[in-house]
C-alpha cells in the first residue's frame, strides 16, 4: 500500500501529469467555445446567404448590364476610328456582346413596381439602341465599298505619279501632267465640296493647256473625271455614318443611365439588408467573446504553470548546456524526481562521456586535416596533368577541345565572332630525322614558349598542341585584322629564334598558319571553324610556307616576311 501511495503521488507531482490536467480543462472550454462559433457561423452563413445570393447578385447582374450596353457602344465607335484610319471587313457589333447583353437582362426580375418600372425603361431604349447600331453597321459598309475604291484609285494615280513619260513628250507638258496628279491627290483627302469645287476646276484648267497632246490628255481627263465623281459620295458616306454615330451614341447614354439607375435601387436594397445582417452578426460576436474571454483565462493560467513549472527550469537547464558547450562547465541540477530532473542528471553522464570523446576527436581531426592537406595537392597536381601538353606546357588536346566548345557556346549567346589559328612547323619531320626526337622535342618547346609569349595576358585566348608538331590558337570576340596581326606576331615570334634546319629554305625552323574567324549561329558548327582554319593551312604550305594566310568569302590573304 505504501509503494502504491508513493507511485500515486509521484504521478500526481509530475509535470506531464499536470499539464495534462490542464490541458483537458482547456479542451473542454474550447469544444463549448467551438460549438457556440459554429451556431453563430450557420446563422451567419443562412444569412450570408441570402444578401449575397439575392440582393448583391441582382445588383452585380444590373451593373453588368449597364457594361455591357457601354462596351457595345464603345466597340462600335472604336470600329468607326478603325475605318477612318484603312478599309476595315470586321463588323461594327459584336453579335457575341449582344447575345451576352440579352443573356444577362434575361436573368434580371424586378421584386417591386419600383424595379419594374427601371426595367421597362431599360427595354423601351434597348430597341432603338441595337437599331441604330445595325443602322451604323450598314453606313461603315457603305464607306468601306467607297474607299476601297478610292484606295484602288489612289494607287492608279501613284503609278501614273511614278511612270516615266515618252520622250516624245516636252518637259512642259510633264509638269502640267504632274501638277494634275498633285491636285487629283489633294481632292482625296479634301473633305469639303467648296475645296473640292475649285480643286476640279484647277484640274480642268491644267487639261486644258495639253490640247496639243490629246492622247495624255485624253487619259489624265479619265482619272480627274473618276476622281471627283467618287470622292463626293465618299465625304457624303462619312458625313452619314457620324451622324448615324451621334445617334446611336445618344440612346446608348439613355440606355445606359437606365441601367444605372435600376442598378442604385437594387443597391440601396442590399444595404438594408446588410445592415440586418450586421446586426445579427454584432450579436453572435458578443456571444463568441464571452467565451473566448473564459477559454483565454484558462490559457492564461496554463501559461503560467508551464512558465514557472517547465520553461524557466528548461531555460536554467539550457543555460547551463550551453555553458559546457562554450568550455565554461557549471553544475547541473540533479535534485528532485520529475521529468527535468531525470533530463539533468542524464545529462550529467552525457557530459562525463562527451569529454572522453572530444579528446579523441581531436586526435582523429588532426589526422583527418593532414590527409585532406595531401589529397588537395595530389588533386592540383592531377588536374594541371589532366589539362596540359606535358612535353609543351602548353593546353592538350583533349582540354582544348573542351574549351573550344565553351568558347563557341559563349560567342553564339553573345553573338560574337570566335577567331581560330591552326600553326604548323615546316619541315619538321626531316629536322627529327636530322637531328633525333631529344633534339624535335626541345624545339617543340622552345616554339610553344614563343607562341606563349606572344599571347601572354591576352583576354579570352587559349593556345594548345593539336597533335604532333602542329599548334592551334582560339581566341574570342576578335576581328579578322586583329587575329591576322597576332598570327603574324606568332610567326615572326618564332623566326626570330633563328633555330638551324638546314633542310628548311629560310634555313631556320618556321611557320606556316591558317587563320579562320566565324559568328557563331544555328547554321555553322565548331567542325566547319575547324575545317576551314585548317584547309587555309594547307593552302598556306602549297604557297610556299613560313607564311600567314587568312580565309575570307572572296579571296585570302597572303602576307609572308618581307611583303
Amino acid at each position: 500500500m505504501g509503494h502504491l501511495g508513493h507511485f500515486s503521488g509521484k504521478i500526481i507531482r509530475s509535470i506531464g501529469f499536470r499539464l495534462t490536467l490542464f490541458l483537458i480543462i482547456g479542451l473542454a472550454l474550447y469544444l463549448v467555445m467551438a460549438a457556440l462559433s459554429i451556431q453563430a457561423l450557420v446563422q451567419q452563413t443562412d444569412g450570408l446567404k441570402e444578401l449575397s445570393g439575392l440582393h448583391y447578385e441582382r445588383a452585380l447582374t444590373a451593373a453588368e448590364l449597364s457594361r455591357d450596353a457601354e462596351v457595345i457602344a464603345a466597340q462600335t465607335f472604336e470600329s468607326i476610328l478603325s475605318t477612318n484610319r484603312s478599309v476595315s471587313q470586321e463588323g461594327a457589333i459584336d453579335q457575341d456582346l449582344m447575345e451576352l447583353y440579352h443573356y444577362v437582362r434575361k436573368q434580371l426580375t424586378a421584386t417591386n413596381e419600383e424595379e419594374q418600372g427601371y426595367l421597362d425603361e431599360i427595354d423601351l431604349w434597348q430597341k432603338p439602341f441595337f437599331a441604330s447600331l445595325e443602322k451604323l453597321a450598314q453606313r461603315m459598309e457603305e464607306e468601306r465599298l467607297l474607299m476601297g475604291q478610292e484606295q484602288a484609285l489612289l494607287n492608279q494615280l501613284q503609278s501614273t505619279a511614278w511612270e516615266q513619260p515618252p520622250k516624245t513628250v516636252p518637259l512642259k507638258a510633264q509638269l502640267i501632267s504632274q501638277q494634275v496628279v498633285s491636285t487629283l491627290l489633294m481632292a482625296l483627302k479634301s473633305e469639303r465640296n467648296g475645296q473640292l469645287h475649285r480643286l476640279q476646276r484647277s484640274a480642268e484648267s491644267s487639261l486644258e493647256q495639253l490640247t496639243d497632246y490629246p492622247k495624255q490628255r485624253a487619259k489624265l481627263q479619265l482619272l480627274v473625271n473618276r476622281t471627283f465623281e467618287l470622292r463626293r459620295p465618299v465625304i457624303l458616306s462619312h458625313r452619314a455614318t457620324l451622324a448615324s454615330a451621334r445617334k446611336s451614341r445618344l440612346y446608348s447614354q439613355r440606355l445606359t443611365t437606365s441601367g444605372y439607375n435600376y442598378f442604385q435601387s437594387l443597391k440601396k436594397t442590399a444595404h438594408l439588408a446588410s445592415k440586418a445582417y450586421e446586426a445579427s452578426a454584432q450579436q453572435a460576436v458578443i456571444v463568441v467573446g464571452v467565451f473566448s474571454v473564459v477559454f483565454l483565462s484558462s490559457i492564461l493560467a496554463m501559461v503560467i504553470f508551464i512558465r514557472r513549472q517547465l520553461v524557466e527550469r528548461l531555460n536554467h537547464l539550457s543555460d547551463i548546456m550551453s555553458a559546457h558547450v562554450a568550455g565554461n562547465p557549471k553544475k547541473i541540477p540533479t535534485s528532485g524526481d520529475d521529468e527535468i530532473s531525470v533530463i539533468g542528471q542524464a545529462f550529467e553522464v552525457f557530459v562525463d562521456a562527451r569529454n572522453t570523446a572530444e579528446q579523441q576527436l581531436n586526435q582523429a581531426q588532426e589526422e583527418t586535416e593532414q590527409a585532406n592537406q595531401q589529397l588537395r595537392k595530389l588533386n592540383r597536381q592531377l588536374l594541371v596533368l589532366s589539362e596540359t601538353d606535358p612535353l609543351t606546357g602548353v593546353a592538350n588536346r583533349r582540354y582544348f577541345d573542351q574549351k573550344l566548345q565553351d568558347y563557341w557556346q559563349i560567342c553564339l549567346n553573345r553573338e560574337q565572332p570566335l577567331a581560330l589559328v591552326m600553326c604548323d612547323i615546316d619541315h619538321f619531320k626531316t629536322y627529327n630525322d636530322r637531328f633525333g626526337h631529344q633534339a624535335g622535342d626541345l624545339c617543340l618547346k622552345k616554339v610553344a614558349s614563343a607562341l606563349d609569349k606572344t599571347i601572354h595576358r591576352l583576354s579570352d585566348t587559349l593556345l594548345g598542341r593539336y597533335g604532333g608538331e602542329e599548334f592551334i590558337l582560339l581566341q574570342a570576340n576578335s576581328s579578322q585584322k586583329d587575329i591576322f596581326e597576332l598570327a603574324e606576331a606568332m610567326r615572326l615570334a618564332v623566326a626570330e629564334m633563328q633555330l638551324k634546319h638546314p633542310d628548311s629554305e629560310q634555313d631556320i625552323i618556321t611557320l606556316s598558319l591558317g587563320v579562320a574567324v566565324l559568328l557563331p549561329d544555328e547554321n555553322n558548327s565548331v567542325d566547319q571553324l575547324i575545317r576551314i582554319a585548317d584547309d587555309t593551312l594547307y593552302k598556306a604550305k602549297d604557297q610556299g610556307r613560313n607564311c600567314t594566310l587568312q580565309a575570307a568569302l572572296s579571296e585570302s590573304i597572303k602576307l609572308k616576311s618581307g611583303d
